[in-house]
């Protein structure tokens, strides 16, 4: 499995390294990874790891979508992530999974009800979170599962691959939902 991963977020924050473990734990297991990111800290942390690539940095979705080699599917760790993710799904049929740490409803701009039609799934860090997106898209895929919190867990390799399996399980359904070329669909 090849996995892309795009973070367009400007800060490296507690978020980062919920994205630095998983990126981790998944290397550990033998995934391929290529990382788009925005933040040049972020970058100079994953670009260690001997199973992913790093793509330049960049804050735009576009350039994140020209940026990302034909992969498997595409991680999207925030909602302009999710924009390039749109777009790699729409023009290369690659399915694209959404992160979404808010608990507040998505506002209802047509991009953000576009992203999350066609979502192949979406990871809520809390089950407030995911209540939220439920009551406004029934046909979303959700999924909780919590961030590695470096702090939560004396031993976080294990809590690590623990949810590194949990998004490998998300990411195996994503792919096997893609049958038909999305602009068919």
């Amino acid at each position: 499995m090849h996995i892309g991963h795009i973070n367009l977020a400007k800060s490296f924050n507690g978020t980062g390294e919920h994205f630095v473990a998983l990126v981790e734990a998944l290397d550990r297991q033998g995934i391929r990874q290529h990382i788009v990111v925005r933040n040049k800290a972020l970058a100079g942390r994953l670009s260690i790891y001997k199973g992913v690539s790093m793509g330049p940095v960049t804050g735009s979705p576009v350039l994140a979508y020209c940026l990302m080699p034909q992969v498997d599917v595409v991680h999207a760790h925030n909602e302009k992530s999710a924009q390039a993710g749109l777009l790699l799904a729409l023009t290369r049929s690659i399915p694209f999974v959404l992160t979404r740490r808010c608990s507040i409803h998505p506002n209802g701009h047509s991009l953000l009800r576009s992203i999350y039609a066609r979502a192949a799934a979406v990871i809520c860090t809390t089950n407030a979170g995911a209540k939220s997106i439920a009551h406004s898209d029934s046909f979303v895929q959700l999924h909780v599962v919590n961030d590695i919190a470096r702090a939560a867990s004396p031993d976080i390799e294990v809590l690590a691959n623990k949810v590194a399996a949990e998004h490998l399980r998300i990411y195996h359904r994503a792919i096997d939902t893609v049958n038909i070329p999305a602009l068919l669909l």
